[in-house]
């Protein structure tokens, strides 16, 4: 009864902590008019991208061989300054060095914490997690007053969110150091775990990227509040796939019945609550959006996106709870190929915008996924039954049992 208890009580805490954060998203739509809510967006979703990029993978790397703070700001510095000088060079995304210092800033700061927090959850300490996540809530929250009532430049704001965010929670970040600090082999588990995990994530964020720096403002505050109200789901599968990484001495087949039951569960329940407050009461939408446009993509969007995230969550912790590092390295070098080569098909989009719809471009990034998740699949359950986490882990031993 002890151990139930317990296990609820981290689901509820993380999903807090997810959902939280995630809900600002949402509610700077309602907050913020057209204008205002379109280069937020914009702003967000450039750092999102140049912290996908800074954190490399990191937050893995952390739990095995944790550097120095200063080692690691440099390293993440250094990462998200050339991902910015290449996005610069392929979209010019901004122009004014008072926008772009300001991303800069925030992602450095936003990447950094986040590798130091997430050690916190690969530790069992869920609750101090959940706590540094909420203290970033109310910081991003802040954004609304000083949009609205003082004028503040977003950028601006962003900055000064991610500064006192850092240095709010800085005492209860896990500030433990490797004393043999190896840093070629730190960049190596960093970016054999970044390829993996982030892979999707850059589509994800790729297609806001284009969308609200390439079409217009209708289209681009419509297709993003449509993503807000689907990225919850994902928000569930992060939190089934947490929960699993929290297992203690799982069996292999009971990391993936259970991921998938909870997945399928907890996805249908929202996407269901949601499609109905959207068709029965459009009213509650916010000014900020098309109604229009967003009712045409937001079916569309939750739809694939909820086949997708019921699939992929249980498999990846499956991979990382269970698997090998020869398994995850197998994947991460497909991977590779995989996101050059769609690279350059997102490329295309960015200087075909003019004659690419919105639809084109969702269905681009499904099919981006579907890949990545097929031959994920593929990898991980050819001789899986002969693959365990025996040796060489990236999830070390001495983490196995997770209070």
């Amino acid at each position: 009864m002890k151990n139930i208890s317990e296990s609820i009580k981290k689901f509820v805490f993380i999903g807090l902590s997810l959902f939280a954060y995630k809900s600002v998203l949402v509610i700077l739509a309602y907050a913020l008019n057209v204008k205002q809510y379109n280069i937020f967006n914009r702003a967000y979703y450039t750092a999102s991208i140049l912290i996908l990029f800074g954190s490399l993978g990191f937050d893995i790397a952390q739990t095995r061989i944790p550097v120095r703070m200063r080692m690691l700001f440099l390293f993440v510095s250094g990462n998200i300054i050339i991902t910015y000088l290449m996005l610069h060079l392929f979209s010019h995304p901004f122009n004014s060095y008072y926008e772009i210092i300001p991303i800069i800033i925030y992602s450095v700061f936003i990447s950094v914490g986040g590798i130091l927090n997430f050690k916190l959850l690969f530790d069992g300490k869920y609750k101090k997690y959940t706590l540094i996540l909420i203290i970033l809530t109310v910081m991003h929250l802040m954004i609304i007053p000083g949009v609205i009532y003082f004028h503040i430049s977003i950028f601006v704001l962003l900055s000064l969110c991610g500064i006192l965010w850092f240095f709010t929670a800085y005492w209860l970040f896990d500030k433990n150091i490797s004393n043999n600090i190896r840093i070629n082999e730190y960049y190596s588990i960093g970016f054999s775990a970044f390829i993996i995990n982030s892979a999707v994530s850059l589509g994800l964020v790729a297609d806001k990227f284009i969308v609200n720096h390439f079409f217009n403002t209708a289209i681009a505050n419509s297709y993003t509040f449509a993503w807000g109200l689907t990225a919850p789901i994902f928000y569930i599968g992060t939190l089934v796939e947490k929960y699993l990484f929290a297992e203690i001495n799982p069996e292999k087949s009971q990391i993936l019945r259970k991921g998938f039951i909870l997945s399928l569960t907890l996805v249908i329940c929202y996407s269901a609550v949601i499609l109905s407050i959207v068709n029965f009461y459009p009213s509650l939408l916010p000014i900020s959006i098309s109604k229009e446009i967003f009712q045409n993509i937001f079916l569309f969007m939750i739809t694939g996106y909820s086949v997708y995230v019921i699939l992929h969550f249980p498999i990846n912790a499956y991979l990382f709870k269970i698997l090998d590092v020869k398994k995850q390295k197998n994947i991460s070098f497909y991977f590779t190929f995989i996101i050059l080569v769609f690279t350059n098909v997102f490329y295309y989009i960015i200087n075909s915008s003019a004659s690419f719809t919105y639809q084109m471009l969702l269905i681009a990034v499904w099919i981006y996924i579907f890949t990545l998740l097929f031959v994920k699949a593929l990898i991980i359950f050819k001789g899986k039954w002969n693959n365990s986490a025996d040796t060489d882990q990236i999830i070390p031993e001495e983490m196995k049992e997770i209070p």
